[in-house]
């Protein structure tokens, strides 16, 4: 029988890898606390504009699209006509495509009226997938940062512990 061989203990990094593993442990971390805030945002955002929100009729204008989808900007204004907000991104269930013919107006939509970006949801927008993605997104950065972390240090003190 043969005995098997002991690991090889790991060479230590040198001070350039662990500049670079530090900086993307920094970038991951980034990510993840902004990625994931971000995403949540947007998902309570909907969550309560659908809860409380004036509900009104958006007017699409333009449409901006991304890599997979498309969505609709637009003209909103309140069923008593007190609100009118102008840029107002929609967010809905439904996929919109480059070649789709702009609607006349969506009715029963309610404004999130933010200053900065004003986004109108229709009653079919689950706020849930939000909410969990961007959650996801927060604990796997946070998480795979302090692996990195970890690995780091360990390969520190095999370096420490090999010139002794």
């Amino acid at each position: 029988m043969t005995t098997p061989k002991p690991p090889k203990p790991s060479k230590p990094l040198s001070k350039g890898g662990r500049v670079v593993i530090w900086t993307l442990i920094m970038f991951i971390v980034t990510l993840g606390v902004f990625g994931g805030i971000a995403v949540i945002a947007d998902g309570v955002d909907g969550g309560d504009a659908l809860a409380d929100g004036p509900v009104g009729t958006l007017t699409p204008t333009d449409r901006e699209c991304g890599d997979v989808s498309c969505w609709w900007i637009g003209e909103f204004v309140s069923e008593d006509g007190a609100i009118t907000r102008s840029g107002v991104v929609l967010r809905d269930a439904e996929t919109v495509r480059r070649g789709d013919p702009m609607p006349s107006g969506i009715d029963n939509v309610r404004l999130h009226d933010d200053p900065e970006r004003p986004t109108a949801y229709t009653d079919d927008y689950n706020p849930v997938p939000g909410i969990v993605i961007g959650g996801f997104l927060l604990v796997f950065c946070l998480v795979t940062a302090v692996l990195l972390a970890r690995m780091v240090r360990r390969h520190k003190r095999a370096g420490h512990a090999a010139a002794a």
